[in-house]
């Protein structure tokens, strides 16, 4: 299956909001199934980019898929709008987030717990307010160096910021893929490639940065989902430091915390199978 296919079988569709915005999404509603799961992507923020992903967890799960609305200009807002949409829907979802879709993930389910059923984190970052000194001055050095990027982003050509992310993509573990692999890593960033606009990653620049703003978060936060927590934390995933993880894994609730899981932080792109069936079994366990 090529995007072009997937787009046809699992078409969008629209929400409007009572707030009067509106909010595309891409919704399966599998008939057989007893889980749904919400699928949050990265820094890029288009949710094409876990187009397999979708079609591998169709066959045993319902799934909803969205990119994150301009309109929805911070993370509370965009929290609001999910949990709107959700209610519309009737779901209580798995959230399964990969970087900066697991800190949306956590922003979500802190706000909105009635509509969050469990968590799936992949190689993300806690805003946990007990985390080290160290976990902290790292989290804060990612925000001042995207708040650098930004500035950036406004005199750097959109082809020149494309190519430069797509390069960052391609050389990231590039002497571990297979050639299938690589084909498909070329195959999101020509996805990527597409859909990029410069507005579009200034606000998911916003975001990242916005995140600093729901520090504060403990295991009260969580407690709702004991034992319904994985963490998927690579260990050659350097993006986030140990100190990181470690903040993750203390603010959860007797999670289940799985590091052999390869492809560095973007192993949830990079290794497929390996995830799906991670996931897979993990929720299917506790339905």
């Amino acid at each position: 299956m090529n995007i072009a296919e997937f787009r046809q079988i699992y078409p969008t569709d629209t929400l409007l909001l009572p707030s009067g915005k509106s909010f595309p999404y891409r919704y399966y509603k599998n008939p057989q199934a007893k889980v749904t799961i919400a699928l949050l992507t990265g820094g890029l923020g288009l949710s094409d980019l876990f187009y397999f992903h979708f079609d591998r967890l169709a066959k045993e799960f319902s799934v909803l898929t969205f990119d994150y609305p301009i309109c929805f200009a911070d993370n509370k807002a965009l929290a609001q709008a999910v949990a709107e949409l959700l209610h519309h829907l009737g779901e209580k979802v798995w959230l399964v987030g990969q970087s900066l879709g697991g800190v949306v993930a956590q922003i979500i389910a802190a706000r909105h717990p009635e509509v969050v059923a469990g968590l799936v984190l992949s190689n993300t970052c806690s805003l946990s307010q007990d985390m080290s000194p160290s976990a902290h001055a790292h989290l804060m050095n990612m925000i001042k160096s995207q708040e650098k990027f930004k500035k950036l982003l406004s005199i750097l050509p959109l082809s020149t910021v494309k190519q430069s992310i797509k390069r960052v993509v391609m050389d990231h573990k590039k002497g571990e893929l297979t050639p299938t692999e690589k084909a498909v890593m070329e195959e999101l960033c020509d996805i990527m490639m597409e859909l990029l606009t410069k507005e579009y990653e200034r606000h998911m620049i916003d975001l990242l940065i916005d995140a600093q703003n729901h520090l504060g978060m403990t295991n009260e936060t969580f407690v709702p989902w004991d034992n319904r927590v994985l963490l998927m934390l690579s260990e050659d995933d350097t993006t986030f430091t140990q100190d990181c993880k470690d903040a993750l894994i203390a603010v959860m609730p007797n999670p289940t915390v799985v590091t052999n899981l390869t492809g560095g932080h973007l192993a949830l792109l990079f290794r497929l199978e390996e995830h799906i069936r991670c996931i897979t079994e993990y929720i299917s366990e506790r339905t």
